[in-house]
C-alpha cells in the first residue's frame, strides 16, 4: 500500500510544516526586536492621531472664528439697514411736514388775500 504511505507522509509533513510556521510566528511575536518595532509603529500612529486631533481642533476654531465674523458682519449690515430706514422715515416725515407747512402757509396767504379783498 504505497499510496497510503505517501498520503500519510504528505499529511505528516504538511502538519509539521504548519507547526513550524506557527512556531516561527509565535516566536516572532515574542521577539524583542519585533516588540520594539511594534512599539515604534504604535508611537508613530499615536503621534499621527495627535497631529490630526490638533489639526481638527485648529480647523474647528478657525471655522468658529469665521462664523463669528460672518455673524458680526450680518449684525452690522442689519444695524446699518435699520439706521438707513430710520433716516429715510425721518426724511420723509420732514418732507411731509415741510410740504404741509408750505401748503398751510399758502392757504393762509390765499385766505388773507381773500379777506383783504372782501
Amino acid at each position: 500500500m504505497p499510496i497510503d504511505d505517501s498520503l500519510e507522509s504528505r499529511r505528516k509533513s504538511s502538519l509539521e510544516a504548519k507547526k513550524q510556521l506557527l512556531a516561527k510566528f509565535k516566536s516572532a511575536a515574542e521577539d524583542p526586536e519585533a516588540q520594539k518595532r511594534a512599539a515604534e509603529r504604535k508611537a508613530i500612529a499615536d503621534a499621527r492621531a495627535e497631529r490630526e486631533r490638533v489639526k481638527a481642533e485648529a480647523r474647528r476654531i478657525q471655522e468658529e472664528e469665521e462664523r463669528r465674523i460672518q455673524e458680526e458682519i450680518a449684525a452690522r449690515k442689519a444695524e446699518e439697514e435699520r439706521l438707513r430706514a430710520e433716516a429715510a422715515a425721518a426724511t420723509e416725515a420732514a418732507r411731509r411736514k415741510s410740504s404741509t407747512f408750505m401748503a398751510a402757509r399758502a392757504l393762509a396767504s390765499v385766505v388773507g388775500d381773500i379777506r383783504r379783498r372782501a
